[in-house]
């Protein structure tokens, strides 16, 4: 079965899946590109996730006063819940936050509980400085309408202390699956590890395995091919800064990979019909950074399918697909100060 599939027989299993309303009104406009800006009224609207969940669409994203919190410790990052009923119009739908502490990247889940989980970055800055980094968790209610106070995820023991951070879960069938990346190993910039984990109620995670992983990896998205195959896009930050693509099988404790052609920045990827790979993340041209959409199948050569209308400050996207469309959210600061854009893309215009 595929991914796509198991996600609609779930959706349907738990009663909530009404995107038939909103697939006929994408397809009354003859099955085109829709993209808009969505949210602009922070100072600062960056790193975002999108997800469907009881009849609406779900936008977080982080809103500060910066990309990191001011010089003087103000500013720190609050978490923004979005919701649309159509994709047309979006509302307010909350906000997260902790005193003293820089929320950020937050990624949203919908948990074999049927409640949306939100895991996101908490910082502690001085003067600009890092001086500490936990990942937290924040469920919402039955109805998605209510979020809980954020509080720290509990990691395995055998995970050494340190800057952890949790960057996004995946869940297949009752366990949630991520890549918890470790920086300044041994106190030194730029020497990271990787772990995967596991949980069953997404506030305590028990490890599977270190990732052998080399050139400073950190942001990692996990999914799933046919047969159960565990996917892993993983950004490194050193060497040559080339992403990496591995594999395994369950356990999920034997790893192959290969190294990607191009650098990533906020990767996030896709499995649409049939085990193709969509990845979205930050790209460069000699006119500068841009968020872009590659296409392609584990072994092969990506090739790039789309350019979003994006540059600057941009990247981080959210994406689901279902239905012949990919949903996602994103954030760009091509038209002045960053904003989150929305976008619904047909699957016959990623070619």
């Amino acid at each position: 079965m595929t991914n796509q599939a198991s996600i609609l027989l779930r959706l349907f299993a738990l009663g909530s899946f009404t995107i038939a309303s909103i697939l006929t009104q994408a397809q009354k406009k003859e099955e085109i590109t829709e993209i808009k800006r969505i949210w602009d009224r922070g100072k600062h609207n960056a790193f975002t996730d999108i997800i469907f969940f009881k009849q609406n669409l779900y936008v977080v994203f982080r809103e500060g006063d910066g990309h990191i919190p001011n010089e003087d410790n103000s500013g720190n990052g609050k978490i923004r819940v979005l919701r649309s009923a159509d994709g047309e119009f979006w509302e307010s739908a909350g906000i997260i936050e902790l005193r003293g502490i820089d929320l950020r990247d937050p990624k949203i889940s919908v948990t074999p509980k049927n409640k949306m989980m939100i895991i996101m970055g908490g910082s502690k800055y001085d003067r600009g400085e890092l001086q500490d980094l936990s990942t937290y968790v924040s469920m919402s209610d039955p109805s998605g309408k209510k979020f809980t106070e954020p509080e720290p995820i509990i990691l395995d023991e055998k995970i050494k202390p340190g800057l952890n951070w949790l960057w996004r879960v995946t869940w297949k069938d009752k366990t949630g699956y991520g890549v918890v990346y470790q920086s300044r190993v041994d106190g030194i910039k730029g020497k990271s590890k990787a772990f995967l984990v596991r949980t069953d109620k997404g506030y305590a995670y028990e490890l599977i395995r270190e990732l052998e992983i080399d050139g400073d990896p950190n942001e990692a998205t996990v999914r799933f091919l046919s047969r159960g195959e565990m996917m892993i896009l993983a950004r490194r930050g050193g060497e040559d800064k080339k992403g990496m693509i591995g594999t395994s099988m369950p356990p999920y404790t034997d790893w192959t990979w290969e190294k990607l052609n191009f650098e990533l920045g906020g990767p996030n990827f896709e499995v649409i019909p049939i085990n193709k790979i969509l990845i979205a993340t930050r790209l460069r041209d000699d006119e500068g950074p841009y968020t872009g959409l590659l296409l392609g199948k584990k072994g092969e050569t990506f090739k790039e399918v789309l350019r979003l209308p994006s540059g600057g400050d941009t990247s981080y996207a959210g994406m689901f697909s279902i239905g012949g469309y990919v949903w996602m959210s994103y954030y760009s600061s091509h038209e002045g100060k960053a904003s989150i854009y929305y976008a619904r893309i047909p699957y016959k215009d990623l070619n």
